[in-house]
C-alpha cells in the first residue's frame, strides 16, 4: 500500500490541471481499496501501459483522452517501482475493481463499472 500512497501523492503533485489531479487521486484511492493484496504497482503499470495503446485509429475523443491518462499514470507509477509486473496480475486487479463497482448502487460507480468492464475485456484479450 505504501507504493499506492506514493502514486497518489505523485498524481497530486505532477498531473495538470489541479482539478484533474484531485479527481484522479480520489478515484485511485477508491480503486486501491478494492485492489487484491498480491497486486503490485508494477502490475498496474503493465495494465495502464496496455490500456494506453489505441485499439483502432478512429477511437472516440473520450477514449483517446482516457488512454492518455493511462499513459501518464503508467509513466508516473513506473518511476516509483523497480519491480516487473505481470499482465496476469493486472487482469486480476481490473477484475476485482470491476466486480466491486458493479455491486454499487451509486450512479457514478455504475458508469465506472462499465469502463472497468471494457478495460478488463481489453486486458483479457492481451493476456
Amino acid at each position: 500500500m505504501i507504493q499506492f500512497d506514493r502514486l497518489i501523492e505523485a498524481v497530486k503533485q505532477h498531473m495538470q490541471p489541479e482539478s484533474r489531479a484531485q479527481h484522479l487521486a480520489g478515484m485511485l484511492e477508491e480503486l486501491f481499496a478494492y485492489t487484491p493484496e498480491e497486486a503490485t504497482l508494477a502490475d498496474l503499470v503493465i495494465g495502464w501501459q496496455a490500456l494506453a495503446r489505441p485499439q483502432s485509429p478512429n477511437e472516440a475523443p473520450s477514449i483517446a483522452h482516457r488512454r492518455q491518462v493511462y499513459s501518464d499514470l503508467a509513466a508516473l507509477a513506473a518511476r516509483l517501482t523497480s519491480e516487473t509486473g505481470t499482465l496476469t496480475n493486472a487482469v486480476k486487479t481490473w477484475q476485482a475493481w470491476s466486480d466491486a463497482f458493479q455491486k454499487s448502487a451509486d450512479l457514478r460507480n455504475a458508469a465506472m463499472a462499465k469502463t472497468l468492464a471494457r478495460e478488463l475485456t481489453e486486458l483479457q484479450a492481451l493476456a
